[in-house]
């Protein structure tokens, strides 16, 4: 049963429970509670403001809407309808006793389980109760009073006030605390999303600092690792950065330099040149490139400048770049000698042939004049000292060759160690005095594939020119011989030579040593500078021309007054022995018999080669063409037992005219011989079928051998 006192506007209800078995409580409390508000007793409004405050301060609950039950069980019933409806009570009343039915301590036990909230009052009339064990039963302390029967009507509604005010404090207080946690919660929400942004950002920007970094590692590896060397400068000519290149170069740690002037570092005022100058005119702001001699920086550079514009368009910095172009400069020096060398030798090799076809007329007919000489001794000796002054012109033209590469000495495999030493013993006994001789010559596997002549020519020279050095103050005269091997690292350090093994001679004096003007020519064929009639000037050319033609090296380092040291690199061969040198018999020319075709478009030469062949027994048909003697073949190819030809004729070479006659007949022996052909070599005319190969001038004892060879052949 619901009671209540009627609608009121803007007004409040505060359900109230009262559980009691004996209806004239109901209804005494039904009369109590439904009292108008404004029928309240003084006394109880006072006590009301005091505790609630005035109607301003807090407003006043306005009427309580009252639920009767006779029995315990039904006023269970009622609180869980009216949770069910979402209408709770504030206030409880329940009496203790109920029979015969729930008591009210087991109802309010029930009530509380369902319903935390509601303000429960336990009313009995009787003292055996124990308030202790009702509070025990009916927790919390603070939602549950015990009321004595007989009550106060009075007592009555200031409990149902101020439980119901407390109720809905409480209610309030709750709802508030609800409304802060989820204020708290959506604020705290908002704070980890936004703690999660800031994290997110915080990470990406780390992210974007690590790559930054990695980035700016990375650069500053790159820009250290570059092997030019770089410098970057500001407006001020002052050194802003550099890369380890440039430190080394220096010698000086980047922190020592960064700061510093260009003068500073650079060092004009020690270092003089006009490279300083260049440099501050290239940082113009435009970009340039330019190859400078930088002493402070010990070589030769391409320079490259670079503008670094800032914001505005101006220049901020400048980026230099130099690239060392040392060793590429000293390679174009060398190919430059090079090529000198190669057009000398071509030139010298041309005066060669003609100068050999002069001398090989005059020793000709001066060894067929000797040879009619008979007893006169005047003649005789006339004769002889045109044959000696002839000999030293050969050796001259031999000189000549060599240096052309067109000598034709045969190479064969020789240990270098014996064959120094034994040319050392030789030369000791020709040296002056005052010169002091140190020998180091390390026994090894030192076997390069050479002439023994020529490799004595490369000593003997080498020695030469450094006695001549020494030769007013005396010193020391130093000669070594080793065995070294280059991989592809070291070879770097000498590039006319390949990764291998090699035979290292030095040559080293004590002498008044030379410029840079002198070693830049030392190799020129007739450049000495020796006073006239001391020297030719081919002692050096001839040994660079024999070291080059075996596939080696040659190298001089020398300074005025500190002395010259030669190196000679010449590639190891495979362990042999020595070709044996051909002899004859110095009393007796072989006898000729035969028919010999001589071929030779100089035509003193010709009448000389066929005098000197018909007065070693053969027959002899000469003629100064080719193409005529090709003819005379073609006509009758037996009629000759051999043939003698020239290298170098106009309209047809010998080698040609050897390929056209032993097509006609194969078995026709040819010797020839040359004044000097960059064409042929002995190899080649052996490759041809040539039998024999001669190097003019062609001597008669000579001739008369080749002649007995080939025809025996």
């Amino acid at each position: 049963m619901t009671l209540d006192n009627g609608p009121a506007a803007n007004s409040e209800y505060f359900r109230i429970l009262i559980a009691d078995d004996e209806t004239a409580i109901l209804e005494l409390f039904s009369e109590i509670l439904a009292e108008e508000p404004g029928g309240r007793s003084p006394k109880l409004s006072e006590l009301s403001s005091s505790l609630f405050g005035s109607p301003r301060e807090a407003a006043q609950p306005g009427r309580f809407e009252l639920t009767l039950a006779e029995q315990g069980g039904t006023a269970v019933a009622q609180v869980e309808r009216a949770l069910a409806e979402d209408r709770p009570f504030a206030v409880a009343f329940l009496d203790v006793r109920m029979p015969p039915g729930m008591g009210g301590v087991e109802a309010a036990e029930r009530i509380r389980a369902l319903d935390p909230m509601v303000q429960i009052v336990c009313i009995t009339a009787y003292s055996d109760v124990d308030p202790r064990e009702i509070s025990a039963r009916i927790p919390p302390p603070d939602k549950l009073l015990y009321l004595q029967k007989p009550f106060d009507p009075q007592e009555i509604i200031q409990l149902a006030w101020s439980l119901a005010a407390k109720w809905k404090a409480e209610c309030d207080y709750i709802a508030l605390r609800q409304r802060l946690e989820s204020l708290v919660e959506e604020r705290t929400s908002e704070l980890a999303c936004a703690n999660a942004k800031l994290t997110m950002e915080i990470k990406a920007r780390e992210k974007v600092a690590k790559l930054i970094a990695s980035a700016k590692a990375e650069w500053e590896s790159t820009f250290d690792s570059v092997q030019d060397l770089i410098l970057i400068l500001g407006r001020d000519h002052r050194v802003t950065r550099l890369n380890m290149s440039m430190a080394n170069r220096l010698g000086l740690s980047p922190r020592l330099v960064a700061g510093k002037p260009l003068r500073d570092v650079l060092k004009p005022d020690v270092h003089p040149g006009p490279y300083y100058r260049d440099i501050l005119e290239m940082c113009d702001g435009s970009f340039h490139t330019k190859e400078l001699s930088i002493p402070g920086l010990r070589g030769e550079f391409l320079v490259t400048a670079s503008p670094m514009l800032g914001v505005a368009g101006t220049l901020e910095q400048t980026v230099l770049v130099a690239h060392d172009v040392t060793q590429r400069k000293g390679l174009e020096a060398r190919l430059r000698q090079a090529q000198k060398m190669e057009a000398i030798g071509t030139l010298a090799g041309g005066i060669a042939h003609d100068f050999n076809n002069i001398l090989g007329i005059i020793m000709g007919f001066a060894e067929m004049a000797l040879g009619s000489a008979g007893d006169d001794q005047i003649l005789s000796r006339r004769v002889n000292h045109i044959l000696d002054a002839c000999q030293r012109a050969r050796d001259l033209i031999f000189q000549i060759l060599t240096f052309s590469r067109q000598s034709s000495e045969e190479a064969s495999p020789l240990r270098m160690g014996p064959l120094v030493a034994e040319t050392m013993k030789l030369l000791s006994a020709t040296l002056p005095k005052n010169i002091r001789i140190e020998e180091s010559i390390k026994p090894g596997e030192d076997w390069v594939r050479a002439d023994p002549t020529q490799i004595q020519q490369i000593l003997m020279n080498l020695c030469s020119n450094a006695a001549h050095a020494m030769r007013e103050q005396g010193g020391s005269l130093y000669v070594g011989l080793h065995v070294v091997e280059y991989d592809a690292h070291k070879a770097l350090a000498h590039p006319e030579l390949s990764p291998g093994a090699y035979a290292r001679l030095i040559v080293r004096d004590t002498g008044h040593g030379m410029p840079p003007e002198v070693i830049e020519r030392i190799f020129d064929p007739f450049y000495t500078t020796k006073n006239p009639g001391v020297g030719t000037g081919m002692g050096l050319s001839v040994v660079h021309g024999i070291v080059q033609k075996y596939g080696g090296a040659v190298t001089v380092e020398s300074a005025p007054g500190r002395g010259s040291a030669f190196t000679v690199h010449l590639p190891l061969a495979s362990p042999g022995s020595a070709a044996g040198r051909r002899t004859a018999d110095a009393d007796a020319l072989p006898p000729g018999q035969g028919r010999i075709l001589a071929v030779d478009d100089e035509k003193a030469l010709l009448e000389m080669t066929r005098d000197m062949l018909t007065s070693l027994g053969y027959t002899v048909t000469a003629t100064d063409s080719p193409a005529e003697a090709l003819k005379l073949i073609a006509a009758d190819p037996a009629a000759f037992d051999a043939v003698f030809t020239d290298q170098t004729m106009p309209g047809m070479t010998g080698a040609e005219l050897a390929r056209e006659i032993l097509t006609l007949r194969a078995d026709i022996p040819i010797i020839m011989s040359t004044g000097y052909s960059d064409t042929i070599n002995p190899e080649k005319a052996a490759g041809l079928g040539i039998r024999e190969y001669l190097l003019k001038p062609v001597l008669r004892r000579a001739l008369a051998e080749a002649l007995a060879r080939a025809l025996r052949s």
